[in-house]
Parts: structure tokens; C-alpha cells; sequence
């Protein structure tokens, strides 16, 4: 039960820290604030996923965070190109 009760605990506090995080999103000041941002809160979705799968006991919701996983890293290294090329060409 104790265990059950971190979980919880642990998941709201997730939840509300990417709650804070989205403002940077929304208002950062520059664009590498806005993709930092971004991509935190990506990775805080997932251990939310991991988390849920856990407490829930359908393990196969692992499978759907590895993957989101994979595609926000890949996500953050195209708009880290993007970014390298953006301000070498201005």
C-alpha cells in the first residue's frame, strides 16, 4: 500500500512539474529554451507512461514509452541540426 502511494505521489508530481515546464514552451525566450523545454517534458511523459504501466499492471505500456523514447531523441537531434545550420547560415 505504502509502495502504491509513492507511485501516486510520484506520478502528480510529474504531471505538475511538466505543467511548469509548458510555460517555458509557450513563452521561453528563445527557441533552444522553447525545444529544452520541449523535450523534458517529453521524457517526462514517459516515465508517466512507465509509471502508469507499473501501477496499473499492463506491462506492455513499456513498450509505447521505449518507443516515444526513441522518437523524442531522434526528434531532438533533427532540431538540433536545425538549429546548427539556422545559425551558421545567419
Amino acid at each position: 500500500m505504502a509502495q502504491e502511494g509513492l507511485l501516486v505521489s510520484a506520478f502528480y508530481l510529474l504531471v505538475f512539474t511538466a505543467v511548469l515546464i509548458t510555460y517555458r514552451v509557450l513563452r521561453g525566450p528563445t527557441l533552444p529554451d522553447r525545444i529544452v523545454g520541449l523535450n523534458t517534458i517529453t521524457t517526462k511523459v514517459v516515465v508517466i507512461i512507465a509509471l502508469v504501466s507499473v501501477m496499473r499492471g499492463e506491462y506492455y505500456l513499456i513498450d509505447l514509452a521505449i518507443v516515444l523514447l526513441m522518437v523524442n531523441s531522434v526528434g531532438g537531434l533533427i532540431l538540433a541540426k536545425y538549429m546548427e545550420r539556422r545559425g551558421a547560415g545567419a
